[in-house]
């Protein structure tokens, strides 16, 4: 039997990045020197919808791990420097071949439906991932590259998860959305959950709450670890536009914003604290590998000439200052980065320009784009670089968040940010099965090299595995990278401790947000 501690295991959490889509209110205002510290309150100014799907924690990816955390336990957490660490399981223990995870469960957890956590509310958990719009368990469902074939109750506080091969280190799965625990009442009526959360968490949803706009949580005094949390109220307010989060810390509406590089300067300039990691990739993503939406995507040819016929160094020296122009699907300080693809797809329309020609293309064509005000000024930099070779890229901007998040299923192109700290996970749970890929495409190649990154045992196997992905992601057009850019959090030192990321993962814990004084 092994008892978690903040050092156990390396945690690697998945990592989806949300698109950067739809546009809501600016924000103005005077510095923030004179506000008085309020610590009863934390507002975050944040870039997107967290929940876009409603309140099922499955339903999206790590990138909403932050604001899901307040509302859901997990059975593994995520500790301060990146490891795994006890949660709604306070032990666990494999079987000699790796192939069955028992987990031994807290007691006396209580869900805001009235129900209490066991064993066979774990196991309805998990037996929901049969179902597809579950991103979250795309990697263990059926035919996963980690699939569980079953979940038994050994007693009404041990639980086995048994695997169809060897899962070392899986537990460090459950530190992401995968290991949050719905309710009862939510697992026998997930339709409910599109407008109720039900969870166990710090924090439940306050009545005060406007979707799309903004998320207030207020302490759950039956949680016996919303003692870790310093704020006794938290709003994630949505701003989707980079100069408006920043307009709202400076004037003293946010107490932490995310903040995009053109503003970081802006932000130290009025005296504000900026925390920063990289990691990040700002990808134009290939909804559409089959032609539904739009014909010449089908073509990999096609997919190849963007790479070519974007320019991203000219991209990042007009818009990106600080950032990095990115050939590669992964991050610089990835295993699997190889400074061959920078040469490869270097900028070169002529280049672009041939490959549209041996696909049928030589007269070029045309599509459209979904934006925002997020997105737009790089959509109209590459729409110049597109018409440079022939494509004529339309870029319609999203009325609503509904209309952006559609456009996965109505458009052949997409903007993502997307973390790629456990390159694993993102791969099953949004690039191969998620999001990204609502056509159901497949590439033999791009999941037999996620399979052996999934399998290796060893650093070097790992690097071969994780460079034949990136090259392969590139290459097939399944993934047009555009620059790398470090995640800023910025902060109102006055009222906030300076931000730490949780080990190399981009989202900052709650519960790591804490006063100054």
């Amino acid at each position: 039997m092994k008892l978690l501690n903040s050092t156990a295991r390396g945690s690697s959490a998945v990592l989806a990045g949300a698109l950067l889509l739809g546009s809501l209110t600016a924000c103005g205002g005077s510095s923030q020197a004179t506000a008085k510290a309020d610590t009863s309150n934390l507002t975050l100014a944040i870039d997107s919808d967290s929940a876009s799907f409603g309140f099922d924690p499955l339903r999206v990816a790590d990138a909403q791990r932050q604001f899901f955390e307040g509302l859901y336990d997990n059975l593994m957490t995520l500790q301060p420097d990146g490891s795994a660490g006890p949660g709604l399981a306070k032990e666990f223990s494999y079987n000699a071949d790796n192939t069955v995870l028992t987990l031994t469960l807290k007691e006396g957890v209580t869900f805001t439906d009235g129900s209490t956590l066991d064993a066979a509310l774990v196991k309805a958990n998990f037996d929901r991932r049969t179902d597809p719009a579950l991103s979250a368990y795309s990697a263990v469902a059926k035919g996963g590259a980690q699939e569980i074939t079953s979940v038994d109750v050994v007693s009404p506080t041990q639980v086995s998860l048994t695997f169809a091969k060897p899962q070392p280190g899986f537990e460090k799965n459950l530190t992401a959305t995968m290991g949050m625990i719905v309710g009862k009442t939510g697992v026998a009526d997930t339709a409910g959950l599109a407008a109720t959360p039900d969870g166990s968490g710090p924090y439940t949803l306050d009545p005060s709450t406007v979707k799309g706009n903004k998320y207030v949580l207020v302490k759950n005094d039956k949680s016996p670890d919303a003692s870790k949390y310093a704020f006794s109220k938290v709003t994630f307010s949505v701003i989707q536009d980079p100069q408006a989060r920043a307009n709202a810390l400076v004037s003293g509406q946010a107490d932490v914003a995310m903040l995009t590089s053109p503003t970081v300067d802006f932000a130290k300039s009025k005296g504000l604290g900026v925390s920063q990691i990289g990691g990040t990739l700002h990808t134009m993503v290939s909804f559409d590998k089959t032609g539904k939406t739009a014909p010449a995507f089908a073509s990999e040819k096609v997919r190849q000439a963007f790479q070519y016929a974007i320019n991203r160094q000219s991209l990042v020296d007009a818009l990106h200052k600080g950032d990095i122009p990115a050939w590669n699907a992964l991050p610089k300080d990835s295993a699997g980065f190889t400074e061959e693809l920078n040469t490869k797809f270097a900028y070169d329309p002529a280049k672009a320009k041939s490959l549209l020609a041996e696909a049928g293309y030589s007269d070029g064509f045309e599509f459209t784009i979904v934006g925002s005000a997020e997105t737009q000024t790089d959509l109209q930099a590459v729409q110049k670089d597109l018409a440079a070779v022939g494509i004529k890229m339309n870029v319609k901007m999203a009325a609503s968040t509904d209309e952006a998040f559609a456009a996965v299923a109505t458009t052949p192109l997409g903007y993502a940010a997307l973390g790629w700290d456990n390159p694993v996970g993102l791969m099953y749970g949004v690039v191969l099965n998620g999001f990204t890929n609502v056509q159901k495409a497949t590439d033999e190649q791009l999941t037999a090299a996620t399979g052996e990154a999934a399998a290796a045992k060893d650093d070097a196997a790992k690097k071969t595995a994780l460079t034949k992905l990136n090259t392969r992601l590139v290459e097939s057009g399944w993934m047009i990278p555009l620059y790398e850019s470090l995640t800023n959090q910025g902060y109102n030192t006055k009222k906030i401790k300076q931000v730490e990321f949780a080990g190399t993962n981009a989202y900052p814990l709650l519960s790591s947000y804490k006063p100054a004084s």
